[in-house]
């Protein structure tokens, strides 16, 4: 059985994860269908959603997120691993990219936001509160590499744009030690990945709705 070794490039470490994508899905199968299920027996509607730990017949671990809403199904997807002189290493897997993690960025974590100590369970607790990785692309460089900014549910990060098109993220950036570009950045980034499963309609009735907004504050304004 090939596994991961810490020779591997991060496209080959990518490809290694990619080839296990399906047989995990099929795993999670029966558990996307009970969310369903339930959520439409109910008379709420907030989503459901489930986390599992898994290890894989081809010996990756994984961690894995199913959530269900009204409108869309997903199922988040991280393999880890710990490599000896490297450390631990996480990969999560987007539809037309992936995003890594280092043992650097696990540390920063744990000095600004978690606490935890044991470096696996800080690892576990920053990859199962932030499944959900919104990107953008700043147009600049760092360290002579495309450089992107990406949010989730805690915190700002910052990172490149590795071969094959692989986020590799670097640091970690808590909310009350941002700057105001910072902050800025990732108010601007929120709202992204509050609406990014809007559909175009829900968008234009938002944009009217804060035009409406900004019109009626300025008669306000104009009125004192």
């Amino acid at each position: 059985m090939r596994i991961i070794v810490a020779s591997m490039s991060l496209e080959e470490k990518l490809a290694h994860v990619r080839a296990d994508q399906e047989s995990v899905l099929r795993k999670f199968e029966k558990k996307v269908k009970e969310l369903r299920h339930a959520l439409k027996a109910s008379t709420s509607k907030h989503p459901r959603q489930h986390q599992e730990e898994y290890n894989s017949p081809s010996n990756i671990d994984w961690l894995v997120t199913v959530r269900i809403t009204k409108k869309n199904e997903k199922v988040f997807m991280t393999a880890w691993w710990h490599l000896k002189d490297i450390g631990l290493e996480a990969i999560s897997l987007a539809p037309t990219s992936a995003f890594y993690f280092d043992s650097h960025f696990f540390q920063r974590y744990r000095e600004h936001e978690s606490g935890i100590r044991d470096a696996v369970p800080n690892m576990k607790a920053f990859l199962l509160a932030n499944y959900d990785i919104t990107i953008k692309r700043l147009g600049t460089e760092r360290f002579g590499m495309e450089e992107v900014a990406g949010v989730a549910r805690q915190g700002l990060f910052r990172g490149t744009v590795r071969p094959g098109g692989i986020i590799a993220c670097d640091t970690f950036l808590p909310d009350p030690g941002l700057n105001k570009g910072q902050q800025a950045l990732k108010a601007q980034m929120d709202f992204h990945a509050a609406t990014k499963d809007w559909s175009a309609v829900q968008l234009q009735q938002h944009r009217a709705w804060a035009n409406e907004l900004l019109n009626q504050l300025r008669d306000e304004g104009e009125e004192v």
